[in-house]
C-alpha cells in the first residue's frame, strides 16, 4: 500500500490517564461498545498485528503489563501438568481467528476503493506485510467466479484475483492487471469484486 491508513487512536484522559480508543470520533472504553461488527473486526485485526508487534503476548506478561491467559490451579498429581484437548481447542480456535481476522483485514485494505477508509494507528504495510497465504485468495477467487457466471453482463470476461509475486493482491480483467477496483472502468466488474469479498467475509 502506498497511502498510511488510519486504524484508531489511542489516548489517555485525565484525571486517571483512562485508557480509551477513538475510532472516526467515538470513543471507546471496551471493545464491545462498539456496535458495528466491521469495526470490531478491524480493531480486533489492528489489536492482534500490535502483540504480534510486542513479540507476542506472553512478552507483555512477563513485563507486567498483561494478565496471564491463564490461571493453572495448585498441582494436585502430575495430570494437572497437562492442558486439557478442550483448553487446547479453545487456544486453536481463537489464534485461527485472529489470523483469519488479520487476513481479512490486509485483502480489504488492498481492495478497498478508498484508501483512506475508517481506520488509524497509522501504519505502512511493507510488500512482505502483505504476502498472505495463497489458499485465501483462491477462495475469494472461487467465490467470485460463482458471481462472474451468474451474470449475463460479465460474459466473455475473464477475472481473476490472484496472488502477486512479491506480496499482496492483484486482479486480472481480460489479461490486464489492477491494484484496486476502483482503478477498473466497468463498474459491473467493480461491484462483483466487492460482491466476492463480502461473501467471504462473512462466511
Amino acid at each position: 500500500m502506498d497511502n498510511e491508513i488510519e486504524v484508531m487512536r489511542v489516548i489517555r484522559v485525565p484525571p486517571m490517564g483512562k485508557l480509551v480508543v477513538e475510532v472516526s470520533g467515538h470513543r471507546l472504553e471496551r471493545l464491545n461498545e462498539e456496535s458495528t461488527a466491521p469495526t470490531r473486526q478491524r480493531l480486533m485485526a489492528a489489536i492482534g498485528e500490535l502483540i504480534v508487534f510486542a513479540d507476542g503476548y506472553k512478552t507483555l506478561v512477563d513485563a507486567g503489563v498483561a494478565p496471564p491467559l491463564i490461571v493453572e490451579p495448585p498441582a494436585k498429581s502430575s495430570n494437572q501438568d497437562q492442558v486439557s484437548p478442550e483448553l487446547e481447542a479453545r487456544r486453536a480456535a481463537f489464534i485461527s481467528s485472529m489470523e483469519r481476522e488479520r487476513d481479512a483485514m490486509v485483502i480489504q485494505a488492498n481492495l478497498a476503493p478508498d484508501p483512506t477508509h475508517v481506520i488509524s494507528a497509522a501504519v505502512r504495510d511493507e510488500p512482505a506485510q502483505l504476502e498472505k497465504p495463497s489458499g485465501i485468495v483462491s477462495q475469494i477467487d472461487s467465490i467470485l467466479q460463482k458471481h462472474v457466471r451468474a451474470d449475463p453482463k460479465l460474459e466473455g470476461h475473464s477475472i481473476h484475483l490472484e496472488q502477486a509475486p512479491t506480496g499482496g493482491l492483484i486482479i486480472k480483467v481480460d489479461n490486464q492487471v489492477y491494484q484496486r477496483p476502483a482503478e477498473i472502468k466497468e463498474k459491473e466488474i467493480q461491484l462483483v469484486i466487492k460482491m466476492a469479498l463480502k461473501e467471504w467475509e462473512a462466511s
